[in-house]
This record gives C-alpha cells, structure tokens and sequence, in this order.
C-alpha cells in the first residue's frame, strides 16, 4: 500500500439512523438543523445519492466500499433463506475478503477512530477494534434504548444491548445520564483530544438516532409540541415548498399521494390525531438533538485547528422507518402494551417503545415514494453532504448518481492510499464504488456516471437498477407482489408513480440485462 506525501486531509464520515430524505433543514425539512445547514453552506449537498434500503448492508458498503452481497451482508441477519445462510457474500457481518476504509487508512498513518452504531459484527474478530480503529466506542446491534438501560428491541435479544469499549464490552458500565447522541459525540471528542501528534484523523460518528424507540431526554420532549398537529399533508406542503426554493426539486412537481396503505389524517379520531404527532414531534427533537451533538465536535475541531482540513460526509443509511414495535420478533401489539409504558405522558421517556410509522415515514421521505426496506426511492435515496478540506464543489447538486460504495475509494484518492489487489492472501473482490475527488474538487467536470453506467440494488428480494433518467424496479412482497418489472422514468417521473414497462419492453429488457449481470458480478443468492 502506497501514500502520497504532502498534506493528507482528516476524513468524518456521519450517519445517521433512519432519518428521511427531507427532514433536515438543507433538504426542506422543518427540523431545526443549523448546524448540518451550515455544513451544506460549506460544501454541496447531493439530490441522488442512493444507499441500501436496509442499515447493516448500507454500512457494510460504505466500510469497504464493495457491494454488500460481496461484503458479507447480502441479506441482513436474522432473515436470511435457508439457501443463503453462511454463503460466501452472505455470512451476516462484514466480512474478511474486503478491506474497511478504516485499516488502510491505518496502514496508510491514519489514526483511526470510531464512535456509534457499528452493526456489522459482534464476535472478537469481527469488531471495529479488529477491523482497523485504533480506538472505538460502538453499539453492536441495530437498535435499542437510547438511555443506559440498553433495552433491545425485542425480547429475543435478550436483555440489554451490546456496547464495546475498544475490545471490550461495557454495557454494564454506561453511565447514568447516558444518551446516544451526547455520549457518541463526547467518545470522538475525547479521541481527538487523545491524540498527541499530527498525523491525520478516520472519524467515523455513527448516530443510532431518529431509529427507533423514539426517545429523547426530558428537557427536549415538547421541542416540537403543536407542529404536527396539521398532519400529514400539510407537511408534505410545507417541505415541497421548500425544497423548491432551494432547487431541490422542480417547482411544477405536485405533492407526492403516497402509498394508500395508511389512514389519512382526516380518518384518524381525535385521540388517534394527537397520538401520531406526539411521535413525530419526538422524532424531530431526535434529529435536532443530533444536529446540536454534531455541532459540539465541528466547534471541538475548530478548537483544534483541524476543521478546514477535514473532509466531512454527512448521510442517512436509509429511508425512513415505517415499521411498528410489533415489527421487531417475537413482538406483538399485546406484548408491546404489556411490557413497555406507552402512556401518553410517557413517550419518548425510559421505558416506551414508538415509531413514527408508515404515514409518516412517506412524509420524512418527501417528495419520494415509499420508505426503508424498500427499493424505492424512499427506501434507497437519501440526503448526501460533503465539505470541507480539498472540496471545492458547493451548492445543490442534482445531476450526479452516486452510491454510498462511492465515499470509501474517494477517501483512497483524497488520501492518496491506493488499495491493494490482494487482501488476507487473497484477491480482493474489485470496488463498486467509484472515487467522487475528480469531481468534489473540481479536477474535472465530467459526471462521476455517464447515462450508460447502471446502478443495481438488491434487498430481500427488492431489487431496482439506475441507468441515465431510468429506473427498472422488482418489488417484493408486502409492498408488491413480486411478479414483475415496473420502469419509471426518473427526469419526468421522480416519484414513480407511472409504470412505463408495458409501453417500452425495450428498455425493460436492457436493463433487466443489466440487473443479470450485477446479479451474477456480486455472487447474487436468489432465496
């Protein structure tokens, strides 16, 4: 492995958990995020950065900038098919064939840090401290309580959570005032705070907020209190309008219908009414909350003299949630009553277990269709900010298809740190994304992808390929019944609401092509 000498910049890669793609201030949203505001103000923001439509495989690409069904997390456990289970690209953690970003960096002088959601390996040798971070605070599973308790989502995963402190594991010892997203950022800061020499910085801060439970301190609870009480639409409204402003999004472009699967708000009672946006108004003190924790570590770099050389990535790992608690097996809406407070005065404290669901999942996705789990837009679209460091590329975006396989090589050609063909003594499986420097830092202006180059997707059975203005889209059930292609022409139809397959079979057949070819490139286990 080779570096380049001369200044390296310091990378901070941010995720965040479930957010949707416009709820945050620099997609239209109403959530105060000043911060992420000002970050955009620095840098560019990015209309068509896709990731996988569930979180472990979208972190698996993003580590190593492969493919998941490569990586490890061709299906995200536990759902596997009998036919997948433990089969090469299919083994439920990141695995061993691919390197992170986070080891050659390390290999290349990096120091190497990480604080959060890790959630693609709970054995010794599949955790971050054995996967390239010199140093690293990380919640091993998918989600749980925001506080010290650590309370899984489900029963069947026991009683607590894993946290690991570096090598080991310290659930037992959170302190009691923990929350997610203050005690993250406090680990990076105390990291950075660490370092004695300067040599350059991995930040990797993985937040676990907005996923559910929706929780947040008390001091924060009614932030938000009467802003949802217009309901849906009205938010829908209100996001379009800005997102117009920006040019985000064509101003002839009519609020999304959504899916039908949900009860409008004028079909909910009262009660029900007030319930739903008791939800969503904690949902948003989640994201803001996050947004103030962020802005605590870009002061703490200004403090350090590190800001304007630290490249920062700014992402969603998916759509935003539509699942309920009873989602989560063994659960159910009984078993959820019984075993969490969801009183009234209680949500959003220790010791609730909400969502926001899935009408107000279509919203957090506005304008797109649908949400997470799907290969929708909604599912696989998600807010993209770069800043900072050697990038030069600002303002709205709308013109460049890029996928979260895309940040590892990019970081590679910032760093100068080319990555090796072999990897654990053997071939190392070929990179899926594509380095976006030429482009961020203006060497060229041509597009990272030309209209020819397609990108593919694959989650249970949710397949979708990209190609110039098109879209070719496999559904799976419950979404859809999984028996057929639909294509939709992304430049006159964003929101995927006219099925073009039966009027070009032509096109239909071309990209299915290409689907076959990805599907058999990645190692592609149909269950």
């Amino acid at each position: 492995m080779t570096s380049t000498t001369g200044t390296r910049p310091n990378f901070l890669v941010v995720v965040v958990d479930d957010m949707g793609y416009s709820d945050c201030q620099p997609f239209g949203g109403e959530i105060a995020t000043p911060r992420l505001q000002e970050l955009a103000e620095r840098g560019a923001r990015f209309r068509g950065f896709h990731t996988s439509s569930l979180c472990a495989p979208t972190r698996a690409m993003l580590l190593s900038g492969c493919d998941n069904h490569q990586a490890g997390m061709g299906v995200m456990q536990p759902l596997h098919a009998m036919n997948q289970y433990m089969q090469p690209g299919y083994e439920g953690y990141l695995n061993h064939s691919v390197p992170t970003m986070a080891e050659l960096l390390r290999d290349a002088g990096y120091h190497t840090y990480l604080s959060g959601k890790w959630h693609v390996g709970i054995t010794e040798d599949t955790r971050p401290a054995a996967r390239g971070f010199d140093r690293s605070f990380a919640f091993l599973g998918g989600g749980a309580s925001h506080f010290s308790d650590a309370r899984p989502l489900s029963t069947s995963e026991g009683k607590q959570t894993m946290y690991a402190d570096d090598d080991r594991f310290c659930t037992d010892e959170l302190p009691h005032d923990f929350y997610t997203s203050t005690h993250f950022v406090d680990r990076m800061i105390g990291y950075l705070r660490e370092q004695e020499d300067d040599r350059p910085f991995l930040g990797y801060l993985s937040f676990t907020a907005p996923h559910d439970p929706l929780q947040v301190p008390d001091e924060d609870l009614d932030r938000y209190a009467g802003r949802y009480d217009e309901g849906y639409d009205a938010i829908k409204r209100e996001r379009m309008a800005r997102m117009k402003e920006i040019g985000l999004i064509d101003s002839d472009l009519e609020v999304n219908p959504g899916s039908g699967l949900f009860p409008t708000w004028d079909e909910l009672s009262v009660d029900e009414r007030r319930i739903e946006a008791r939800k969503m108004e904690i949902y948003a003190a989640m994201i803001e909350k996050l947004d103030h924790e962020l802005g605590r570590l870009l002061d703490e770099l200004d403090r350090l003299g590190k800001r304007d050389d630290t490249v920062v990535f700014f992402l969603s790992d998916n759509g935003a949630n539509p699942k309920q608690p009873e989602f989560y097996q063994p659960n159910t809406p009984e078993s959820i009553a019984a075993e969490f407070d969801n009183s009234e005065d209680s949500l959003g404290r220790v010791g609730s277990f909400i969502s926001i669901g899935g009408a107000w999942a279509e919203v957090a996705d506005t304008p797109l269709s649908y949400f997470k789990t799907t290969t929708y837009e909604g599912g696989t679209q998600t807010p993209l900010i770069v800043a900072g460091g050697p990038v030069t590329r600002s303002g709205v975006v709308t013109d460049e298809l890029l996928h979260v396989a895309d940040i590892m090589p990019t970081m590679l050609d910032l760093a100068g740190v080319r990555r090796p063909a072999e990897w654990g003594g053997r071939p190392a499986p070929p990179l899926y994304g594509r380095s976006l420097a030429p482009m961020l830092t203006g060497a060229t202006m041509q597009p990272v992808r030309s209209g020819m180059d397609a990108l593919c997707f694959e989650m249970l059975e949710c397949r979708s390929v990209l190609c110039g203005d098109w879209k070719l889209l496999w559904m799976a059930p419950p979404y859809g019944k999984g028996d057929r292609w639909q294509l939709f022409n992304l430049a006159e139809d964003p929101q995927e609401l006219v099925d073009l397959a039966d009027r070009y079979p032509g096109k239909v057949a071309q990209l299915e092509g290409q689907w076959q070819a990805y599907a058999e490139y990645v190692g592609y286990i149909e269950s």
